[in-house]
């Protein structure tokens, strides 16, 4: 179960990049380290197990510089949950630099694929692969960077049924994850494949399918 930060009597600081209080990464992240080392802050999992986490890691070792343009402008949610749905070559490589080699190989969305798995694939064929996930910030104890799922592009479009019967071609889509782009250890298949209609790149540019060689879909674990 994951460790949680309850702040006992100060309010959470404001949500990122939200008016009237526009902030980057690292002030936000410095805010909630401040308010997470407060004497009047709890810090336990909801059973009196005292926190056992290093507040500001990611800060510390400069993650904010690689992550600001993959979470873009409206990311931040507050409560130190920071969302990511195209993270390209680009901080894939700036992660990989800097993710120590065990958290490469061990750090999993429950049953998906290893981030390491996920991010050097990234590095290969950025033409082809998005990692998506969430970063929980230094408010809480279980800061980390987590993938959640895959953002694959195809050069055709694929035929998929919401039950994944009969003629789905969804198990394409995994091969192709699983054999060509080496994304291969995942311990279950995907939970939900779909077609993806966001964006796809650092900015706020979104791919409406418009054009017909560009198909992108998305395989994300629960």
């Amino acid at each position: 179960m994951p460790v949680r930060t309850t702040p006992a009597r100060a309010a959470a600081p404001p949500a990122r990049f939200t008016p009237p209080d526009l902030v980057d990464l690292r002030t936000a992240w410095t805010r909630e380290r401040e308010l997470a080392q407060r004497p009047d802050t709890r810090h336990d999992d909801g059973f009196g197990v005292a926190c056992a986490g290093r507040h500001g890691w990611l800060l510390d070792d400069g993650y904010d510089a690689v992550l600001e343009p993959a979470l873009g402008p409206n990311a931040g949610v507050g409560a130190g949950y920071y969302p990511f749905a195209a993270l390209d070559g680009t901080a894939a490589a700036g992660l990989l630099e800097r993710l120590p080699e065990e958290y490469l190989a061990t750090e999993r969305q429950n049953l998906g694929p290893t981030i390491g798995a996920v991010l050097r694939a990234v590095v290969r064929r950025p033409d082809r692969l998005r990692a998506q996930g969430y970063v929980v910030g230094p408010l809480r104890c279980d800061e980390r960077i987590t993938v959640t799922g895959v953002l694959l592009r195809t050069d055709h479009e694929l035929h998929l049924d919401r039950r994944h019967s009969g003629p789905c071609e969804c198990h394409d889509l995994f091969t192709l994850l699983t054999g060509e782009l080496g994304v291969d250890d995942m311990h279950t298949p995907p939970d939900e494949i779909a077609p993806w209609w966001g964006r796809v790149g650092a900015d706020d540019a979104a791919d409406d399918g418009a054009d017909d060689d560009t198909h992108w879909y998305r395989l994300w674990w629960d």
